[in-house]
């Protein structure tokens, strides 16, 4: 089994795919190394209409038109999960579940994980009246009531554009005051449409095979409420998928990778792409886009 390469991709999402593309047709010596389906968390978009190219695609289906590129390419996959990534000299080493690796050049493409409400009916209601996407996600709901969970910008952003879109939603909290800035704050407290609820967390998600409320406690007197709902965004937060990461100086205390022009971190030789920088916005053709950039800044190191 080969196990020395010029470059490694860990992660087969957009990012990821959008790299192999570029690395492929400079003729770099290559593989992707990835956990579970290729695609990411396409697999779990309802529906996707804003990729360019496709018109109102399952995120299933559009995660297969992606990989398709991969298989026509004949590029290297292989199935197994980084646990550790080190630097000794000039080579990396990364260790899978199932064999050691070694590259000159990484590109880590591992994207995030939603922060989940908790609840054992939650993984069943995605794509059923459960998102953890307004921008995604949104126009399913239109003239729709839903409820937003959390209190940072995230939260805050995503309640600002539902609210042009559904009949009412619900800000709920678990603080009297949010964490997001003052001026959206404000925005949303103008917005007929969105009735802030706090300090209350959510303690059910009722369904009947889709979301149809959500019992909610105030964290003050204790006190319980239901609201009758048709769609839920649990926007407590995304955590990065990053802890394989054994390298000093590569991530921010908030797990996520930092990078300068190119895509390229820290450290030399090591570069990043999609939803695990940090970044304000993700949608799947700038992970790719990142893919590219970070590809073509291989290259040029490999060249050297």
């Amino acid at each position: 089994m080969k196990t020395d390469y010029e470059a490694l991709i860990i992660g087969c999402g957009p990012a990821g795919m959008g790299a192999a593309l570029e690395l492929k047709n400079a003729g770099v010596d290559f593989a992707i190394i990835e956990k579970d389906a290729p695609g990411g968390k396409v697999n779990i978009a309802p529906r996707v209409d804003n990729y360019p190219g496709q018109h109102e695609i399952p995120g299933p289906d559009l995660a297969m038109v992606l990989f398709q590129r991969i298989l026509d390419n004949k590029i290297e996959m292989i199935s197994d999960e980084v646990t550790s990534l080190t630097k000794d000299g000039d080579l990396f080493t990364l260790i899978g579940k199932y064999a050691t690796y070694h590259a000159k050049t990484v590109l880590i493409a591992t994207g995030t994980k939603e922060r989940k409400l908790g609840f054992e009916n939650e993984d069943r209601l995605l794509g059923h009246g459960l998102s953890y996407c307004a921008l995604c996600d949104g126009h399913f709901f239109k003239d729709k009531v839903v409820a937003v969970v959390g209190g940072g910008n995230v939260a805050l952003k995503e309640s600002i554009h539902l609210a042009g879109l559904v009949k009412k939603l619900y800000l709920i909290h678990r603080r009297n005051e949010f964490r997001g800035d003052r001026k959206l704050v404000d925005k949303i407290k103008e917005m007929d449409k969105i009735e802030i609820v706090t300090p209350y967390i959510p303690l059910e998600i009722l369904d009947n095979g889709r979301v149809t409320g959500l019992k909610i406690q105030n964290r003050e007197d204790g006190s319980e409420k239901v609201l009758d709902i048709d769609g839920i965004f649990p926007l407590i937060g995304q955590d990065p998928n990053s802890e394989f990461i054994k390298i000093d100086g590569v991530k921010n205390e908030w797990g996520t990778i930092p990078f300068n022009k190119g895509m390229v971190t820290s450290v030399e030789g090591l570069y990043v792409a999609g939803d695990v920088t940090p970044r304000d916005i993700r949608q799947i053709y700038l992970a790719e886009h990142d893919g590219k950039v970070a590809a073509k800044s291989m290259i040029e190191f490999l060249g050297k």
